[in-house]
């Protein structure tokens, strides 16, 4: 019995989501499908567009038979930290033949190229990478320069497309997983498949392909949706309520007025603190408070995950002891297929505590298990009490929440 493994957000679930799992079993003939999926916040450094129990459950009606959750200190990091606790996730189950995930370019065979370089960090890109950020460049702007002249000086003639290839969202998280593969001497074999349809940030809905930026700037628009998603998720999607950056801009503020130190903050540099510091007393909302800190040494969305970091509490310190402790020590069930064996074969084989009873197992954690389950209790109890604010409707707190099955 052969397993795929998929990291996710599914923000929200739509068509391209799909062709990416039907695709994959396509290639690879498995029986299964185990998706690592983002929790209540996302990697783009947001509250998720929709509760993480719709998306799993729009996960599952298209091809998934297992969900687990991506404790929130990591669905919010940086491309890195967030691909490597993932793998590592997927890896510690010990029943993962195959990791899938999507990619921008055509030239599939860089990847593997630009991950070892980034890997292995030889002291030629080092040098030229700490060249271009003393000059001012952003972390992501100064990598790609340095990975150019990097290649074009050691005749890797195939990378001369190395910059855009490092600049598109999924090619980035692509690098990242490959290179988690070599960190952790994984078994699991990669799978990149080309992604379809408008680019991940584009906005176009000329197709039956729409980023999932595309989807939520048109449901937020009222404007029908029906052909980019799959046919069983349009009841499913017409009875969800929508959270957006905005709706936690009071908090957000109270939080930035109640601190004048930033730094201590995950992914925070002291230079983005100060400015975070100096600009506070100009804030509105998030929205606005991230153009305002905008600059060409920070990226849009590192600012908004730095926001994020701040408003969860996820400091830099608690990060790096998780990490320390090789990442995670369990993984929570979502959602799952009843008519599919994999999840007994996960509860068999996998070195991490397999969690379905919830409250159990908070009870009997303590350490820095019981810090990462703290963070993402309080995470998600702060976008309960949003949603419930914004829309006047319940939502269960992380004790009452179901399992998904269908």
């Amino acid at each position: 019995m052969k397993t795929i493994g998929i990291i996710a957000e599914f923000n929200p679930f739509h068509n391209g989501h799909k062709y990416l799992i039907e695709k994959a079993k396509r290639i690879t003939k498995v029986d299964n499908v185990v998706v690592v999926c983002s929790g209540n916040f996302v990697q783009r450094g947001e509250p998720a567009f929709f509760d993480k129990s719709i998306r799993t459950e729009a996960a599952l009606m298209n091809g998934a038979d297992v969900v687990l959750e991506l404790p929130v200190m990591y669905s919010t990091a940086s491309a890195e930290t967030f691909a490597f606790a993932a793998v590592r996730l997927l890896d510690k189950l010990n029943c993962i033949d195959y990791l899938c995930f999507g990619c921008e370019t055509d030239n599939i065979k860089s990847l593997p190229v630009i991950a070892n370089i980034l890997f292995s960090e030889p002291l030629d890109y080092k040098n030229m990478l700490s060249v271009y950020l003393k000059n001012g460049f952003s972390y992501p702007k100064a990598r790609a320069k340095a990975l150019t002249d990097y290649c074009n000086e050691n005749n890797i003639s195939d990378e001369s497309d190395v910059a855009q290839i490092v600049n598109q969202a999924n090619n980035i998280l692509a690098i990242e997983y490959l290179k988690a593969l070599k960190k952790f001497h994984s078994s699991m074999k990669p799978l990149a498949i080309k992604r379809i349809g408008p680019s991940y940030n584009s906005e176009k809905t000329e197709s039956t392909f729409a980023s999932a930026t595309g989807m939520r700037k048109a449901m937020k628009n009222n404007a029908a949706v029906t052909k980019f998603i799959p046919g069983n998720c349009t009841d499913l999607y017409r009875e969800c309520n929508y959270m957006e950056w905005n709706d936690f801009s009071t908090i957000m503020g109270y939080k930035l007025i109640q601190d004048n130190d930033f730094s201590h903050y995950a992914d925070i540099s002291n230079d983005l603190a100060n400015r975070i510091h100096n600009l506070q007393s100009d804030y509105t909302d998030v929205q606005s408070f991230i153009e305002e800190l905008h600059a060409k040494n920070y990226t849009h969305a590192g600012i908004s995950r730095s926001l994020t970091h701040i408003l969860l509490n996820i400091t830099q310190n608690d990060m790096n002891t998780l990490i320390a402790d090789d990442y995670l020590n369990y993984a929570r069930i979502l959602g799952f297929r009843k008519n599919n064996k994999i999840l007994s074969i996960i509860k068999e084989k996998s070195s991490l505590e397999i969690v379905s009873k919830f409250s159990t197992f908070y009870k009997n954690t303590d350490g820095v298990t019981r810090m990462m389950m703290d963070v993402s209790i309080k995470a998600d109890a702060l976008y309960r009490m949003t949603y419930m604010n914004k829309y006047g409707k319940k939502l269960p707190t992380e004790f009452e929440r179901r399992i998904c099955t269908i």
